[in-house]
């Protein structure tokens, strides 16, 4: 069930951040008035739209700005609130009575239709969550301008509706981009694509301050703004929702109806508001002689986006993207000779934003009983019930990522035995799940979205993968707009259950289990290695400069046994306020220090060769032009905020100039490298890895590594078959005219993001806090061969049927089977670590994060080193 917020909780929230005003009886200034300079002319600072939309606050009763966060660089998280001065006096009213239409299980049927006879719709307007899509915020501005401004049509839509404007959902992003932008255009816009001012520099403004794609993130809740933005979503629980974009300046417009496929844990009834609103928005296109799609490129799969996230909440959730981006300025000459302006793009976004709200006032009690109906669809469609094993180290995680979606989860209070079918290999069993086990049915009012999220692979929409396989088999690239994959089970690497007949459960809401009382060890302290957060632990241990160490073994404790890469922390070689150290380190990161009172607890004694202490790995992240702006931004956000770990952020730049010496561990994310670190560089760099120290590199990065020029990686990529040798010599007997050509292909078989089963070195260090082969996530053409030592190759791919969840083509299936995930090769005293994906990939994949951070944590403690 969603919680309800008191009154006098919301009344807090309207006054945080602002000052109630004395409102002035003149009517606001238009953006052009307040700002000094037409909408269009130039790109508005966040300051400054925070600024205007506070002034309409000190002008109008109709409108409230408040704060619901802050970004990493500290700017504020603004929206305002629009509506008629009589919705106003009744606005906590009508909050609660439209989120109560999402809690079927307290609001009836009969008295949900009288909520929709006598309330207003909410319609969320969300402007610029890709901070170089730079003309939603404008119009962010110019559509609260119109509403205020008195005129009959305003006056009809705030009538009917309640109207969100959350102006600019990505400020670090759309900043950086402006400021750029702001140092590079002359004294007149450029119109020619080649000008500097059309070609952004890296990372660009599209990504969030850790360069992190917030659109992707709904789901998964991974940043700070989203967690924010999707904590008030459920306060509101809006029946419209419009994410604004852009996309290539060559385009036109796109609004839906979407392209197939559609996640079919959507409401069925979707797809007719789709028409409602797509009619209307062409209606208005077609007067003004714009070309405009629909039905093409923009699907509603992916469940993490500003559209498809809203519509699993009840919403009628819509992308629309007009032509633009970065290289649009704020002028650019098109193919066909017009010059294309930044007003252009605003009059386009503006000219949807009011046939939405127009529409929406126009089916005001229909979109609220869409929205009632479709909760309550979800829940007594709801027939699944997943049980998940709460003892493995991402169990934790996994429950978060649900509870922060607002979903209703339960655990057991008494042991039940169910036949069950495991999530991951599909195989029945009948199990008994012990007391404490989380429950989570899908008999909810977000049960399709729990479903999509928990379900094993999704199911596609009927006949696009044939028309998919048509279009590959013509050597055309592929319609997959995203990934294919993204079961959380499967992606946390944690054991899950589903059943549809569940029988009579006692349960009882889930509540994380206390923190044990700290207890001082009189020898040291022991942290479990499938402890969630051992490696939190570790990081902070390595900041504060607490020596400690790491079991290669599993170490049996009374009734338990820890895992492969336990810690051990002892007193001898620390300093006397351990304890008060550890205490606070347990309590801030979660970790459970156990109290320790010998070295020898019954197998392994602490002074075995078994254990190792761990040196401090001196980490450097390198960043810049060249890397990928994505994977450097999970490596980088992984590091520094989800599990802190010290380590120096370098920029590619530097590299040929580095002072290697200051580092054991170099990540070099996924990237093109050539070229970029020059003769002198490369030739340093051999020298650091052969004296002891090492690189980790991921995806691309490896293609340097292997280059001719720099040999420090004997990893082969895989390659087409070619023709045998006695097969050529036949060919050299045949006339040419017969033979036909070895096929060539412009569109390799490609996996579109789907998971992958391994098997796994269960007996080095990287594969510490790993409890068994995880499913990994595989995007692109690229498959890596095994290299000659089989010890080498850590996480391997399945020879058989290695396609797990997800849809991939047989042959990229044929090519990945047996190829390696992640390799570890010796150069000199040195190793080169390759990991052939993202391995924390979009931060919710997190079942195989713990080999990235063995990697960077461990290896210069399993390794020579340079210092040594």
């Amino acid at each position: 069930m969603l919680p309800i917020l008191r009154n006098s909780v919301v009344a807090a929230l309207i006054v945080c951040g602002s000052v109630v005003p004395a409102w002035s009886q003149q009517a606001p200034p238009t953006p052009e008035q307040y700002l000094g300079y037409q909408l269009g002319q130039r790109f508005t600072p966040w300051d400054r739209i925070v600024d205007y939309f506070n002034e309409l606050q000190r002008h109008s009763d109709r409108i409230t700005v408040q704060s619901f966060g802050k970004t990493s660089e500290n700017r504020p998280l603004v929206y305002a609130t629009i509506t008629s001065a009589k919705n106003r006096a009744a606005l906590e009213t009508i909050r609660q009575s439209v989120a109560s239409l999402a809690d079927p299980e307290h609001t009836t049927a009969a008295r949900a239709a009288e909520i929709a006879r006598e309330t207003p719709a909410v319609v969320w307007l969300a402007f610029g969550v890709h901070g170089n899509e730079t003309s939603s915020a404008e119009v962010a501005m110019k559509t609260a301008s119109y509403l205020l401004g008195g005129s009959p049509d305003a006056e009809r839509i705030l009538d009917k509706t309640v109207v969100i404007i959350d102006p600019l959902q990505n400020p670090d992003g759309h900043e950086r981009y402006i400021q750029w932008f702001t140092r590079t255009q002359g004294r007149e816009p450029n119109p020619s694509p080649d000008a500097f001012e059309h070609a952004e520099p890296w990372p660009g403004g599209r990504f969030n301050h850790y360069l992190i794609d917030m659109n992707r993130d709904w789901s998964w809740t991974s940043q700070e703004e989203t967690k924010a933005r999707v904590a008030l979503y459920r306060q509101w629980n809006p029946q419209v929702f419009v994410d604004f974009h852009e996309m290539g300046y060559r385009s036109t417009y796109f609004f839906p109806p979407d392209a197939t496929p559609i996640n079919t844990n959507l409401p069925k009834e979707i797809e007719k508001w789709f028409e409602v609103f797509g009619r209307a928005n062409a209606e208005a296109f077609s007067s003004n002689g714009w070309p405009f799609f629909v039905r093409e490129d923009f699907d509603l799969f992916y469940p993490g986006y500003g559209d498809s996230w809203p519509a699993m909440h009840g919403a009628v959730g819509m992308t629309y993207e007009v032509a633009g981006h970065g290289r649009a300025g704020t002028a650019v000459m098109r193919p066909d000779g017009i010059v294309y302006t930044l007003n252009d793009r605003i009059q386009r976004h503006y000219t949807t934003a009011l046939a939405t709200l127009r529409t929406a006032a126009a089916h005001r009690e229909e979109l609220l009983l869409y929205t009632a109906q479709s909760t309550r669809a979800q829940m007594e469609s709801g027939r699944n019930t997943f049980f998940v094993t709460p003892d493995m180290p991402n169990s934790s995680a996994l429950i978060d990522v649900l509870r922060r979606q607002g979903m209703d989860v339960r655990q057991l209070t008494a042991p039940a035995t169910v036949k069950v079918t495991e999530v991951a290999t599909d195989h029945a069993l009948t199990r008994t799940f012990p007391i404490g086990t989380p429950v989570i049915s899908t008999h909810q009012p977000l049960g399709g979205l729990l479903q999509t999220l928990m379900e094993k692979t999704p199911t596609f929409s009927r006949g696009f993968l044939e028309e998919q396989r048509t279009r590959v088999e013509s050597d055309e690239e592929d319609e997959f707009y995203d990934v294919t994959s993204w079961s959380l089970p499967l992606a946390q690497n944690v054991d899950a259950y589903v059943t549809s007949t569940p029988g009579q459960l006692s349960t009882t809401p889930y509540k994380s289990s206390p923190a044990e009382t700290f207890r001082p060890g009189s020898f040291g302290y022991l942290i479990d290695g499938s402890d969630p957060f051992v490696y939190r632990a570790a990081g902070r241990m390595l900041a504060e400069g607490i020596r400690f160490n790491v079991s290669d073994g599993e170490m049996p404790l009374g009734q338990r046994t820890l895992a492969r890469g336990t810690l051990l922390v002892f007193k001898t070689n620390n300093t006397q306020v351990l304890d008060v150290a550890l205490e606070r380190i347990g309590r801030e990161t979660g970790a459970q220090l156990i109290a320790i009172d010998s070295g020898w607890n019954g197998s392994i004694a602490v002074g075995s060769q078994k254990v190792h202490f761990v040196r401090d790995p001196k980490i450097a992240l390198v960043g810049g032009p060249g890397t990928s702006a994505t994977s450097y931004g999970m490596l980088w956000f992984t590091l520094d905020v989800d599990t802190p770990v010290p380590h120096t952020n370098v920029s590619t730049e530097s590299l040929r100039n580095l002072d290697l010496s200051h580092y054991h561990v170099l990540i070099l994310p996924d990237g093109d490298y050539a070229d970029r670190i020059g003769k002198r560089g490369i030739e340093r760099l051999q020298t650091w890895v052969r004296a002891g120290g090492t690189i980790v590199a991921v995806k691309g990065a490896s293609a340097f590594l292997r280059d001719k020029d720099v040999d420090l990686s004997k990893i082969k990529p895989w390659t087409p078959p070619k023709k045998k040798d006695k097969d050529k010599d036949k060919d050299k007997d045949k006339d040419d005219a017969d033979t036909p050509p070895v096929e060539e292909r412009y569109n390799e078989f490609r996996v579109p993001g789907a998971g992958f089963r391994t098997s796994m070195n269960d007996r080095t260090y990287l594969t510490y806090g790993v409890p068994r082969a995880p499913i990994v996530m595989i995007e692109g053409p690229a498959a890596l061969l095994p290299v000659a030592h089989k010890v080498d190759n850590i996480v391997t791919l399945d020879s058989t049927a290695p396609l797990a969840s997800g849809f991939a083509f047989p042959e990229s299936i044929d090519r990945l089977k047996g190829s390696v995930y992640l390799v570890r090769e010796s150069v000199g005293r040195g190793v080169v670590i390759t990991f052939a994906e993202e391995p924390n990939y979009r931060l919710f994949w997190r079942g195989t994060l713990p080999l990235l951070l063995n990697a960077a944590i461990y290896s210069p403690s399993f390794s020579g080193s340079s210092d040594e």
